[in-house]
């Protein structure tokens, strides 16, 4: 299979499921607080099909207005307007032909579509929850009844803030429970695990100008000892690292099946805190133990795992804003590309890791205070919170959203620029 066949099913994998999981959790919170759930979509559209589910309640009255070409029968697809009425859902108007009720725009009522389950004098039960597949497969949504428009029935911003703050807050937290449940999984199932002090460390690359060249490491060389302590492990190496710090150590190292002494002086990075000798190594000839944890075990290590990701992400986060952060950011085309690498040289697995740090980025990303962002407008119900429950007006809240997403746009353009030349330049995404 061709190296950009394999980049698209595995950018596309990996992008709906950590959208898809984003989403699950604003329509899980919005339908337990009332939320009037229209669609869950998956990619965006146009529709390719649509399923309808759900049973909903709506009352019929002699005010109610039908427009329809033949008689209304079960199983027929209908377009409502409702209002809120005795504590439910009163049909305004039922027609099969929806440009009838978008072409009144003075009604504020509910507009839902769905397919006739039932029918008697006064109500009808209809299902008008659609779970959608769309033709571009680059995440998914939900649309909620009302997401800006208190006036209309079952609506978002009807709800009290401290709901639609728990609603908007969903989403970010699915993307941080989504590590734990795979990491927890990947736990429970069968796999190796390496038998401890049974590897060895191999040489792969050195930086020009560091310690270990200095020293005359080579490419290839397998660490054996360093000042006579055995070294099977990254870990081995690091410890050893920053215990000699610049006094340098005496390394002992297997080369073309000769045995050859050097000693290496590190040099201290302020920047991760640790001195280092300018390699970067692979662990060889490791053993393995087969292993499967206990649901009880396996959580706890999804919880830790995603907390030490969690940690590690602040760090890079910190690194950026101290450095240079335009070379450190990547849009969708550096994404794609880097989920293809990892595809190629990591498998399965692989990809799967690369979805959880994404999601967790998601996670991080979405709750900021970014316009068009839930982070946006979670800031706009913080502001109603702090103003004793007075809303901003919606036209100050939508020219935010709308700079917001002039400046989004822009900087995508330019990161996408960026990545673009990286892969003509042939660069890789992943270093090396």
């Amino acid at each position: 299979m061709s190296s950009l066949i394999i980049t698209l099913i595995s950018f596309v994998s990996v992008l709906l499921v950590v959208v898809l999981v984003h989403e699950f959790g604003h329509l899980f919170t919005a339908r337990w607080f009332g939320v009037k759930a229209l669609e869950f979509g998956v990619g965006y559209p146009p529709r390719l099909f649509k399923v309808y589910t759900g049973k909903t309640e709506v009352s019929l009255t002699s005010d109610t207005v039908f427009s329809l070409e033949t008689k209304l029968h079960v199983g027929q697809i209908i377009h409502i307007r409702s209002i809120w009425s005795n504590n439910k859902l009163q049909a305004d108007r039922v027609t099969d032909n929806v440009a009838q009720i978008h072409n009144d725009r003075d009604f504020d009522g509910l507009v839902h579509q769905g397919k006739v389950r039932y029918i008697s004098d006064n109500q009808l039960l209809v299902a008008d929850m659609i779970y959608s597949v769309n033709l571009f497969p680059l995440g998914g949504f939900v649309r909620l009844s009302g997401e800006t428009d208190s006036s209309m029935p079952l609506s978002l911003a009807s709800k009290p803030a401290w709901q639609r703050a728990i609603i908007l807050l969903s989403g970010a937290l699915m993307n941080l429970i989504y590590p734990i449940i795979v990491f927890a999984t990947l736990s429970m199932i069968p796999h190796n695990v390496p038998i401890e002090n049974s590897g060895r460390v191999q040489i792969v690359e050195i930086i020009s100008g560091s310690p270990a060249d200095l020293a005359g490491a080579e490419s290839g060389d397998i660490i054996l000892y360093a000042n006579k302590m055995p070294i099977k492990s990254p870990s081995d190496l690091r410890k050893m690292l920053n215990e000699s710090q610049d006094a340098g150590a005496v390394w002992e190292v297997e080369r073309s099946k000769s045995l050859l002494s050097i000693k290496v002086t590190p040099k201290y990075d302020d920047l991760n805190n640790q001195w280092i000798s300018g390699i970067r190594i692979n662990t060889i000839d490791q053993e393995y133990t087969r292993q499967s944890n206990p649901p009880w075990t396996a959580v706890y290590d999804g919880f830790a795992q995603t907390l030490g990701l969690l940690y590690a992400l602040q760090h890079e986060i910190r690194n950026m804003v101290t450095n240079d952060i335009q070379n450190q950011i990547t849009g969708p085309v550096g994404i794609a590309q880097i989920t293809g690498e990892v595809a190629q040289q990591a498998g399965l697995q692989g990809v799967i890791i690369l979805s959880i740090i994404i999601s967790i980025n998601l996670a991080i990303l979405n709750i900021l205070p970014i316009p068009m962002l839930d982070g946006g407008r979670l800031l706009f119900v913080i502001i109603e919170i702090i103003r004793g429950g007075k809303q901003l007006t919606r036209q100050r809240e939508n020219l935010f959203h709308a700079m917001g997403f002039v400046f989004l746009i822009t900087l995508i353009i330019i990161v996408t620029m960026k990545d673009i030349q990286k892969i003509i330049l042939g660069e890789s995404f992943l270093g090396g």
